[in-house]
């Protein structure tokens, strides 16, 4: 590339802007004071893409893409250029042609990665956006100069892929009999039973290498099962236990909400906490535990799942106001010692109004795209997606443990495995196991015996500037 060093020619071109055009009639030119970028498109573009041949080695071939595609926002309040929808990953942006306007066609130069040095800006010169880049324009007039910041941002995961980092290694939870995972703002919680009594464990989901073993303000003890009585929701965490409703909302400070006889809590969601009582009824309570009234059931209230449970929320792909709350578990071992698969239910919410019956998801008849029934199967969900998992299959089936992660995509009615999303390599763990998503939607796993925490997220999560504004 050929660049031509600004100094003199900066020098010399202010020369000629100040130099006074002086006609007949003695007729002033003013030039214009004002300097802005107004434009910026990028030219074509090379992707290296690689790919799997059918025996397995890597293969890469190149693309070009057209860079005019991929919009560019100038924040003028700022002073940056930015494209919010990130190039694909494999991208090379080190050497890359662009167009760039200025307001009154002001002179635009570049400056250089390792110096304060200038260069002119020139349509068929290339340059290296792989780093942050600083623009400099000057008024025609000479009396002004502005900086812009330049970030062209490229994607650095592969997409269609799902990435596992083991963030730490917990003996709370190698050492846990069972435990229950969830999420209440921008925390993450683990509630660890020991066989005896239950302890509740935080972090801010940033982190996940500190967890702290909460507060406990109540006068009563703890039980080995309040792991499976502990719901989120609005930002609130709510737990069952002595026959009690209560709530928190760090976690540390707990108050009574009200007296309840339930067998267990299951769910929650916008105004409502859902339960099952001592008669196996599925119930909703809207105040907080204080009443609960019965749940319309579209089927048998048999075919409900009693233990091993999970809730997801599934978006509308329609309608904002409108989720899908989902039940995923198992049904009682002893009752029902020939089941070999989960049992799912559905219930859709539009807004405030929760009066839609509960609609069992019935079993599909290929055995192959059930969910099995698994030890610990936990379930949880990633927009509109659904994933599962869970230890040794029990009753009818005969599923190995941890074998794979199970996935729906239509609200718990077919479930395949998909190479999108796979376990850790190098994962263990004993059927003390629980998962559960972030506010980002990271998928937590908690593995009882070796005690990895592991976090993962999809590269299709948006790589795009947030926190910038267009103005």
């Amino acid at each position: 590339m050929r660049r031509n060093r600004i100094s003199f020619y900066i020098l010399l071109s202010f020369v000629l802007v100040f130099t006074s055009c002086l006609k007949d009639d003695d007729t002033t030119t003013v030039y214009p004071s004002d300097a802005a970028i107004t434009s910026f498109v990028l030219g074509s573009l090379k992707q290296y893409v690689t790919t799997k041949a059918k025996n397995g080695s890597d293969s890469t071939y190149t693309k070009t893409l057209t860079g005019s595609k991929y919009k560019f926002y100038i924040d003028q309040v700022n002073r940056t250029i930015y494209n919010p929808d990130s190039l694909p990953y494999g991208t090379d942006v080190k050497r890359v042609l662009c167009t760039i306007t200025a307001k009154n066609s002001g002179t635009i130069a570049i400056k250089k990665v390792t110096s304060d040095t200038l260069l002119y800006y020139n349509s068929n010169d290339s340059i290296d956006f792989s780093t942050p880049r600083t623009l400099k324009v000057f008024s025609l007039d000479g009396t002004n100069v502005v900086d812009y910041t330049v970030n062209v941002n490229v994607r650095k995961e592969i997409p269609d892929t799902f990435i596992w980092n083991n963030v730490s290694s917990q003996p709370f939870v190698a050492e846990a009999a069972a435990m229950k995972a969830l999420s209440c703002g921008t925390q993450m919680f683990v509630m660890v039973s020991n066989g005896t009594s239950s302890t509740l464990y935080g972090t801010d989901e940033t982190n996940g290498v500190e967890w702290t073993p909460m507060g406990w303000n109540i006068n009563m003890p703890i039980p080995a099962n309040a792991y499976e009585n502990i719901v989120s929701k609005n930002n609130t965490l709510y737990l069952y236990c002595g026959n009690t409703i209560l709530k928190s909302t760090d976690g540390n400070y707990w108050e009574k909400t009200a007296n309840a006889y339930l067998s267990r809590l299951v769910a929650a969601y916008g105004n409502c906490i859902y339960a099952l009582d001592l008669q196996g009824k599925l119930v909703a309570s809207a105040d907080e535990g204080a009443t609960w009234l019965p749940e319309t059931l579209d089927n048998d209230a048999s075919l409900l799942p009693t233990q091993d449970l999970s809730y997801c929320i599934i978006p509308s792909a329609i309608n904002p106001d409108t989720k899908t709350l989902l039940l995923v578990g198992n049904r009682n071992a002893s009752h029902y010692p020939d089941d070999n698969q989960a049992h799912v239910w559905s219930k859709v919410i539009e807004g405030d109004d929760t009066d839609e019956p509960w609609m069992y998801v019935s079993t599909n008849d290929l055995y192959y795209l059930i969910l099995p029934r698994l030890t610990s199967l936990n379930a949880v969900s990633m927009g509109k997606d659904i994933l599962a998992t869970g230890g040794d299959g029990f009753g009818a089936s005969t599923v190995k443990g941890f074998s794979q992660i199970f996935y729906s995509f239509d609200g718990g009615i077919y479930w395949r495995p998909v190479s999108t999303y796979s376990l850790p390599a190098n994962f263990e763990s004993n059927n003390a196991f629980t998962m559960a998503t972030d506010s980002h939607d990271n998928v937590w796993m908690f593995c009882g015996g070796n005690g990895s925490v592991w976090k993962g997220h999809s590269t299709n999560t948006s790589e795009s500037n947030p926190s910038a504004i267009t103005r």
